[in-house]
């Protein structure tokens, strides 16, 4: 005699992160990759240079993994976007005017693939991070849907695989 007893199944484990914390950890980690591979392409001749983007790197990575971890708070968002509107602001000061500081000071440094797609991620951090703080996350709750997110995904490999395929300019 079989018993039919119902078969419970466990329910999916749903993970919800506040709206934009996936595209914000992935901009600012995308970002600190690109300075990290930097980082290993200047570590002969520019030592200082390779430290700088090592530094820069590894702090976007962590302020990455803490957004995405769901530690950032509003301090932090406006501390990442302060840091990278400034690394943008370097980045187009050393493209125009010369490199600041370093062996190669006064320098104007080549525009590169890999360099311009930081640049972009971080004015894109520092948008979405601006829009969050100032207008609140539900401006940009579509970011958490189903589309939102595979855009997001979509959007961060074709930059890594753009500047990893684009070369690095000196």
């Amino acid at each position: 005699m079989a018993t039919d007893l119902p078969i419970e199944r466990p329910a999916p484990r749903v993970v919800s992160l506040p709206h934009g914390a996936v595209a914000l950890s992935g901009l600012t980690a995308t970002a600190g990759v690109i300075h990290v591979v930097a980082s290993v392409e200047h570590v002969g001749a520019d030592w200082e240079v390779g430290i700088f983007f090592a530094l820069v790197g590894a702090a976007q990575l962590a302020a990455g993994w803490r957004i995405h971890r769901g530690e950032a708070g509003a301090r932090l968002l406006a501390l990442v976007a302060l840091g990278s509107v400034a690394l943008a602001l370097l980045w187009v000061f050393s493209r125009t005017t010369g490199i600041p500081l370093g062996p190669d000071a006064g320098e104007v440094a080549k525009v590169g693939v890999g360099d311009t797609i930081a640049t972009l991620l971080e004015l894109a951090f520092a948008a979405l991070a601006a829009t969050i703080l100032w207008r609140g996350v539900q401006r940009v709750a579509w970011l958490s849907s189903g589309l939102g997110i595979r855009l997001t995904f979509a959007a961060l490999s074709l930059a890594l695989m753009t500047a990893a395929f684009g070369g690095h300019e000196h």
